[in-house]
């Protein structure tokens, strides 16, 4: 039954991102500041690089341009079919496959360097599918390689935090009532609006992600939010639990 679920999780996100109206809203490219920040920082210059979740090529283009080689891989034919488009447009030689990071084709020990941005590692199916995603990761980087990797923070005080209250309620009535819901574990959102790109999203507590990533082999290196990397608030060595205005950004070391 465990499987069964994580497989209709993951139709119902692959069929949301081959929504012609949802890719046409990807076709960007540019690394945010703090993503910028942390490889010029940590990722060596002839680095094998996998773009996880690369959607259009946002992450994929500025990686190859910077000189690193890169492999890039989406859920979705359709956002790999622009990606690749996107990349001609821009001249660079990238490797585009379509391929779900919960069941990497890609030998052991490829890469130096494992990127996965924006809100992607939130898409998979439950703690069981992020574990089996982070085990595939730290299969395939090379010992000493690093994993970057974002997500939202349930306790951002944000214009989602209502939202998130709501379905935290909903997920806490269900269970003390016994009642059936698609919401099985904390942090899970389902959404049936045609209109509404997100169909399905976990966003877990950093300290629940941080106990996967030690769980899977990871020694977590650094996490802070996106807002405190890019205002260099803080000394980017230190390790800080930064989590309240949104968007958190974890760098983890393959050992």
């Amino acid at each position: 039954m465990e499987e069964e679920r994580l497989e209709s999780i993951r139709a119902l996100v692959r069929s949301a991102y081959q929504d012609p109206r949802v890719v046409a809203r990807y076709a960007e490219v540019g690394l945010w500041p703090s993503e910028e920040t942390l490889i010029l920082e940590y990722v060596a210059d002839d680095a094998r690089v996998l773009d996880v979740g690369c959607g259009a090529g946002r992450t994929s283009v500025p990686l190859r341009e910077m000189g690193f080689s890169v492999t890039a891989i989406d859920l979705s034919p359709k956002m790999v079919e622009l990606a690749r488009e996107v990349g001609q447009a821009c001249q660079v030689d990238i490797d585009f496959r379509v391929m779900d990071v919960m069941d990497l084709t890609l030998p052991s020990d490829s890469f130096e360097f494992v990127l996965f941005s924006y809100n992607g590692f939130e898409l998979l199916p439950g703690r069981a599918g992020k574990e089996r995603a982070l085990r595939e990761v730290f299969r395939v980087l090379k010992p000493g390689g690093h994993f970057i990797f974002s997500s939202h923070s349930p306790f951002a005080l944000n214009q989602f935090a209502l939202l998130r209250l709501r379905t935290f309620t909903k997920f806490l009535l269900g269970r003390a009532l016994n009642v059936p819901m698609k919401e099985r574990e904390f942090g899970e959102r389902f959404s049936e609006e045609d209109d509404e790109e997100v169909k399905y999203i976990q966003i877990l507590p950093p300290s629940t992600l941080l106990q996967m990533l030690r769980k899977t082999g990871f020694e977590v290196c650094y996490h802070n939010t996106r807002r405190r990397i890019e205002r260099f608030e803080q000394r980017l060595a230190e390790v800080l639990p930064g989590t309240r205005d949104g968007l958190g950004i974890c760098f983890s070391q393959c050992v």
